[in-house]
C-alpha cells in the first residue's frame, strides 16, 4: 500500500506513544520474534500499520542517536497480529500481515512503509497483540515504551524486552471527521504513568473527546523542539493532523537551549504545521522543577509562548498553569516532572473543560480565520 491512500483511508485507533527513540547495534545479524499489545481506542473493520527506519529524536545527549539517524538494512521475515482481552494472552486467531502481497520485506534506509489491509473487524477497547520476526543488526525500536513489549525467548517463553521496531500508528479505517495529534516528548508520551494503563493525558483527552475525532499520540522520550524543527519524518507525520497539540521545551531548557532557540524552534514548528493545512494548539512548557539559569529560561519561554508565540498559533493551553504549583513557584511540578496518573486525570480535565475543544472536529480548518485564545 503507498503512504498516500494509506493517510486517506487509514487514522490512528490507539492513544499509545510509540516512535523511533534508539537503534540496535547488535555485532552479528540476528534473528528476532518480538510482541507488543496496544489497547484500541474505537475499534474499525479494516487495519494497516505504519512504520520508519529512521529515528524520530535525539536519545539522551546523542551520542548513541539524533534525530533523524537512519536504521540499517533490515528484513521482515514475518509480521502478525491478533485480538485478545489481556495483555500477555495469545489470541484465538492470528492474521497473517503482507507488504504488496508479500509476508516479508526488506528495509533499506531512509524508508517509511505500511502494511497491507488487515480485516481484523475489532471492538473497542479490544488489545491488539503484534508479533514480528526479523532479521538484522541495526534496527529501530523505542527503549521508553510505556507498553507491554516482549522477546522470544530460545525456551518459547517471552521476556520484556523493548527492542523490536513498533508501529509508529495503529490504523483503522472507521468513519472519523478530525485527525488529531499530540507532537511532544516523554510528558506527551505519557512516562510517569503505569506500563499499559493508558492513565496519561493524551488518552486522558481522548477518552473525554466525540467518538468521530481520532487520536494520535507523537510524543517521544528525550525530544526536543529543534528534533520536529528539523522537519524529518517525525513533523511529516504530525503534518497528516487536522489539528496538532505541540507540547515542547522541558529537554531543550535541560540541554542547554537559550530561551531565543527554543521560541524560534516552536515558531518554525508552527509555521511548517500550518503551512501543510494544520491548525497548531501551542501548549506552555510543562513545570519540571527548574531552578537557576534553567529555570529564567523556563520562565521566558512560557512568557513569550503567551505574549508572542501564541498569535502564531490556533490557540495556547497553559500547561504550566494548570499543573504547576501556585506563584511564585509555578516551576514546581506537584504531579512530578512526569505527570503522574492523578496529574494527567486533572491536565486532561482542564484541556476538555476549555474551549479548545471546539477547535478539535474541524475536518477542513481554516488557518487565516481563527483568532487564537487561551485555556
Amino acid at each position: 500500500m503507498e503512504l498516500t491512500e494509506f493517510y486517506r483511508t487509514f487514522s490512528s485507533d490507539s492513544t499509545a506513544g510509540s516512535a523511533n527513540q534508539l537503534l540496535t547495534e547488535y555485532d552479528s545479524e540476528r534473528t528476532v520474534t518480538g510482541r507488543c499489545y496496544y489497547k484500541l481506542s474505537h475499534g474499525g473493520e479494516n487495519y494497516s500499520l505504519l512504520f520508519s527506519n529512521s529515528i524520530d529524536s535525539t536519545f539522551s545527549d546523542g551520542s548513541v542517536s539524533k534525530a533523524n539517524d537512519v536504521g540499517g538494512e533490515w528484513e521482515i521475515l514475518s509480521m502478525r497480529v491478533g485480538l485478545c482481552r489481556n495483555s500477555g494472552d495469545e489470541p484465538d486467531k492470528w492474521y497473517e500481515i503482507t507488504f504488496e502481497g508479500s509476508e516479508s520485506k526488506k528495509i533499506s534506509s531512509p524508508e517509511s512503509f505500511c502494511t497491507d489491509k488487515i480485516p481484523l473487524n475489532a471492538k473497542k477497547d479490544d488489545l491488539l497483540c503484534y508479533e514480528i520476526t526479523l532479521r538484522g543488526t541495526r534496527f529501530p525500536y523505542h527503549e521508553e515504551a510505556v507498553l507491554p513489549v516482549y522477546i522470544k525467548q530460545s525456551d518459547g517463553s517471552f521476556k520484556p524486552d523493548k527492542r523490536i521496531p513498533l508501529p509508529l500508528m495503529i490504523g483503522s479505517d472507521r468513519k472519523i471527521c478530525s485527525k488529531v495529534g499530540f507532537l511532544g516528548d516523554s510528558i506527551t508520551q505519557g512516562c510517569g504513568t503505569e506500563v499499559g494503563s493508558y492513565t496519561h493525558w493524551a488518552a486522558k483527552i481522548a477518552d473525554g473527546l466525540n467518538d468521530d475525532i481520532s487520536v494520535w499520540n507523537l510524543g517521544i522520550g528525550y525530544a526536543r523542539a529543534y528534533d520536529a524543527a528539523s522537519n524529518g519524518g517525525w513533523l511529516e507525520r504530525a503534518k497528516h493532523c487536522d489539528t496538532v497539540n505541540v507540547c515542547f521545551g522541558v529537554n531543550d531548557i535541560l540541554r542547554g537551549r537559550t530561551a531565543k532557540q527554543v521560541e524560534n524552534d516552536l515558531y518554525t514548528i508552527i509555521a511548517a504545521l500550518k503551512s501543510a493545512g494544520c491548525q497548531v494548539i501551542l501548549f506552555t512548557v510543562p513545570p519540571f522543577d527548574m531552578t537557576g539559569e534553567k529555570g529564567d529560561i523556563w520562565y521566558a519561554v512560557n512568557e513569550s509562548i503567551r505574549t508572542c508565540l501564541c498569535i502564531e498559533a490556533n490557540a495556547v493551553f497553559d500547561f504550566a498553569a494548570v499543573l504547576g504549583a501556585s506563584a511564585p513557584n509555578q516551576h514546581i511540578a506537584p504531579y512530578g516532572g512526569h505527570p503522574n496518573a492523578e496529574g494527567c486525570r486533572v491536565l486532561a480535565g482542564a484541556y476538555l473543560k476549555s474551549d479548545i475543544v471546539r477547535l478539535l472536529s474541524y475536518e477542513k480548518p481554516n488557518n487565516h480565520l481563527q483568532k487564537p485564545f487561551s485555556h
